[in-house]
């Protein structure tokens, strides 16, 4: 098994914590199989007072484990489509409520797009209307390792229940597509998500009608919205404010699409100059440039792990010449492409 670079060790300790009725609603899953949640629990090192606590989130690697022993003790492989099926959408807390009182869909998934951080950071959601169709795309700004397929399915099945639920039936003509080759068990997908599913894509994307952002929603209510937009925006400060500027300004080269944006236009998403930028980053011990290599060197080893071609990465990334990008990317590594394309890596700590 390949060992991942060492620049990941960076990456892995952004991981953010995972809201842990996630876990209490993995559990209830396993007891449906009439299994033993507290050896489950035991056999992954955690506790019933860890999980049914008032705290509201545990770490990643205890989700990673959880969900690890689940798959294990059920011989289920699609247990984390079951799990996002189950998920309603008041299990998101503040965000599930502002979405159900938003006027329609389009103001519900704007909300989505800009407070998804406040449920999870390992996804970075963004928002496009591209003629007669939609696109909300997931990017991934850390490498999940063996956990990255689960994780996924918790995620994409659970804004698929969601949206189903917020348009009472009337979502359709839908697709999902995902950022990685057909899992052996790729059937169950269409059964549970109900919609096609097109695997081998850049990036996680559910695409459907641009007519169905103007769909009213039955429980809208304009007061309920606002004050419950104005608690996720307060989460959501409270958050950024807790990151370290080489944090954020990762997160935001993760969730960029196309090219990578230049200092001067990141600075600007932030309101600062380029110059105060460069002042914060250089306060971290880091540059711009590294952050950039940092996350095109990311996208690379993910988009190899799923088997693209070289040239295909390459355009990905922005070079005009494969070459260019094979010297870039064994400056990051040390290693060729190949050595990643088809490997799947347990990367430390997830």
């Amino acid at each position: 098994m390949n060992t991942p670079p060492p620049v990941f060790a960076s990456l892995v300790t952004d991981r953010t914590p995972i809201p842990v009725n996630y876990v209490r609603n993995l559990l209830e899953l396993v007891e449906e199989f009439g299994l033993d949640t507290a050896d489950l629990l035991k056999q992954m090192g955690l506790t019933a007072e860890q999980v049914y606590s008032p705290a509201p989130a545990l770490r990643f690697e205890q989700f990673r484990r959880v969900m690890d022993g689940a798959r294990a003790m059920t011989g289920d492989a699609a247990i984390g489509l079951a799990l996002g099926r189950q998920l309603t959408v008041t299990a998101h807390g503040l965000l599930g409520y502002a979405a159900i009182s938003s006027a329609n869909l389009g103001e519900a998934l704007g909300l989505l797009e800009r407070y998804f951080r406040t449920r999870t950071r390992l996804c970075l959601p963004r928002l496009r209307v591209q003629g007669d169709g939609v696109r909300f795309c997931l990017a991934e700004p850390y490498p999940l390792g063996d956990i990255r397929v689960p994780y996924l399915e918790v995620v994409t099945a659970a804004l698929v229940s969601g949206l189903r639920y917020l348009l009472a039936g009337r979502f359709r003509d839908a697709t999902l597509e995902l950022p990685y080759a057909a899992p052996p068990h790729a059937a169950r997908y269409p059964q549970v998500l109900g919609m096609p599913v097109r695997f081998g894509q850049p990036v996680a994307a559910l695409c459907f009608p641009a007519a169905l952002m103007a769909e009213p929603f039955s429980l809208a209510d304009p007061t309920s919205r606002q004050m419950a937009a104005q608690k996720c925006e307060q989460e959501l400060l409270r958050l950024e404010a807790d990151q370290d500027w080489a944090s954020r300004v990762r997160a935001r080269l993760m969730q960029a699409e196309g090219m990578l944006p230049s200092l001067d236009q990141l600075a600007a998403s932030f309101h600062l100059t380029s110059r105060t930028l460069r002042r914060y980053l250089a306060a971290v011990g880091v540059g711009y440039r590294d952050l950039l290599d940092e996350v095109r060197m990311a996208r690379a080893v993910r988009y190899l792990q799923d088997n693209l071609p070289v040239q295909q990465v390459a355009d990905l990334l922005g070079y005009a010449e494969p070459s260019n990008f094979t010297r870039a990317f064994r400056r990051w590594t040390g290693h060729p492409p190949s050595f990643y394309q088809g490997v799947v890596q347990r990367l430390p700590g997830g």
